[in-house]
């Protein structure tokens, strides 16, 4: 929780939040510009049988009925829709195409499931999609045209190979055809969005790290050495001198917060008494040390030495 605060903290400081997101946003928008723009171009076709059906009459005399064609799609043409997609996606019709591995220009041929208009019924019809993604919008567009007459030279082979009748070749026709290359953003819009979320992220660690760093230089701050124990004129007087206090230390009797109910030395007394007890030696007396304990009235009367 103290995490969560000191970020928060560091967030609404004003030398660190706002420079910090407008750094971001900076960031986010040069990356949007400079990222190239991506062109998309599409076709979607479907295989048909044609009006007489997929065999001839054995008497020529009395030909078979004619049928809708749109009425006619059936699991054989699923499996030749999935026999041209398969054939497609090879790296040779790749490169025929002008497809190269790692390249700026990229072609996905299948049966529609990666087109939300087809998704729903691309598994009750024969679909054969194509989608372009290249740097270019005339590349795109281009690379989409060869591979829809690929698709139909292909299929035509492949009939042949077979020796079918010609009259009962499948055809494939445009269900919607090559569209207008459009540019694609989702790729700079990712792009960006990243980029403003590693500059925000990176900028609140460094900040957060800098912080945590300072605190810590002052918590390792040396504590100040200890005043010696010594007093003047000991054994540590030589390499220490500490200084005497501006002031002796004043003691007033009687203390304030006691009351005396009895006789008390100074009972009759109206004035608090000052003791001041120095620790000086007496200038007219031969002793080393001694205590000097001076009474004075706090109104400056009786004031004696003893």
């Amino acid at each position: 929780m103290d995490f969560w605060k000191a970020i928060f903290g560091l967030v609404k400081r004003r030398t660190i939040g706002p420079p910090l997101a407008a750094l971001a946003l900076a960031a986010a928008t040069l990356v949007f510009f400079l990222m190239p723009t991506s062109y998309v171009s599409t076709a979607s076709m479907v295989l048909t049988t044609p009006a007489t059906g997929g065999t001839l009459p054995s008497d020529p005399t009395k030909p078979l009925g004619l049928t809708n064609p749109l009425l006619q799609f059936s699991d054989g043409l699923r499996v030749t829709a999935g026999i041209l997609i398969l054939s497609m996606n090879a790296p040779e019709v790749a490169a025929e195409l002008g497809v190269v591995k790692d390249g700026t220009t990229e072609i996905t041929i299948n049966d529609g499931r990666t087109n939300p208009n087809l998704l729903g019924i691309s598994t009750n019809g024969p679909f054969v999609y194509v989608e372009v993604q290249s740097r270019s919008a005339a590349t795109a567009q281009d690379v989409v045209l060869k591979a829809k007459q690929r698709v139909r030279r292909e299929l035509a082979n492949r009939q042949q190979a077979l020796k079918a009748p010609r009259s009962t070749f499948i055809s494939i026709v445009d269900v919607v055809p090559s569209s207008t290359p459009e540019a694609k953003l989702s790729g700079k819009l990712t792009a960006a969005g990243g980029t403003l979320f590693l500059v925000l992220l990176a900028g609140i660690t460094i900040a957060y790290a800098a912080t945590q760093m300072r605190r810590g230089g002052r918590s390792a701050d040396p504590a100040p050495a200890p005043a010696p124990a010594g007093g003047r004129g000991g054994p540590g007087s030589a390499a220490l001198s500490v200084p005497d206090p501006v002031d002796p230390p004043l003691t007033v009797y009687p203390r304030t917060d006691v009351r005396e109910s009895a006789e008390g030395p100074f009972q009759d007394d109206s004035e608090p008494l000052v003791v001041l007890i120095e620790n000086e030696p007496f200038a007219h007396r031969d002793d080393e040390a001694g205590d000097t304990i001076v009474f004075m009235r706090a109104s400056g009367r009786d004031d004696h030495e003893k």
